[in-house]
């Protein structure tokens, strides 16, 4: 794949977006890509790690424990696996297993947040971001809760 293909790939995810075309440039310079075996797990519960994958190619099943049976979400192409993971030291939630032959994008962290540090603009749109999906966020929860106990409205 060429570099723009990658950008293209990154630029379906919508908090990547937000950087600009400039800083997704330098993300797909920088970042490696690594194919997944079918049933291969690219992370666990609990596992402390130091990047996100976008999926490429390929889909990946989602689950609290890939032992037990239980709720899951697929992934494919153009989902990024572990945002949080290039913003701050974190310990993912979910288990991804490979489906298919997969391939993931690599996004480190320190790669991520120098592309931060080095371009201000980036950054605040990014914070722009993050801001609204909060936001979004606590919508959703509150009209959830609201839809449960239409009483409890404070």
């Amino acid at each position: 794949m060429t570099i723009d293909d990658d950008i293209a790939v990154l630029e379906q995810v919508p908090m990547l977006r937000a950087l600009g075309r400039g800083p997704l440039r330098l993300i797909a310079l920088g970042a490696e890509a690594r194919e997944i075996a079918p049933g291969e797990v690219l992370f666990r519960p609990g596992e402390r790690v130091d990047s996100a994958y976008v999926v490429q190619d390929g889909a990946f099943q989602l689950s609290a424990d890939p032992e037990k049976p239980g709720p899951t979400l697929d992934a494919g192409p153009g989902t990024m696996l572990g945002e949080f993971a290039i913003l701050a030291e974190s310990a993912k939630p979910l288990c991804a297993k490979a489906m298919v032959a997969s391939t993931v994008i690599r996004i480190p962290r320190s790669m991520f947040l120098k592309i931060l540090e080095d371009d201000a603009g980036a950054a605040m749109r990014l914070r722009d971001y993050v801001a609204q999906r909060t936001r979004e966020s606590i919508a959703g929860v509150l009209e959830i809760r609201y839809a449960l106990d239409p009483e409890d409205q404070s």
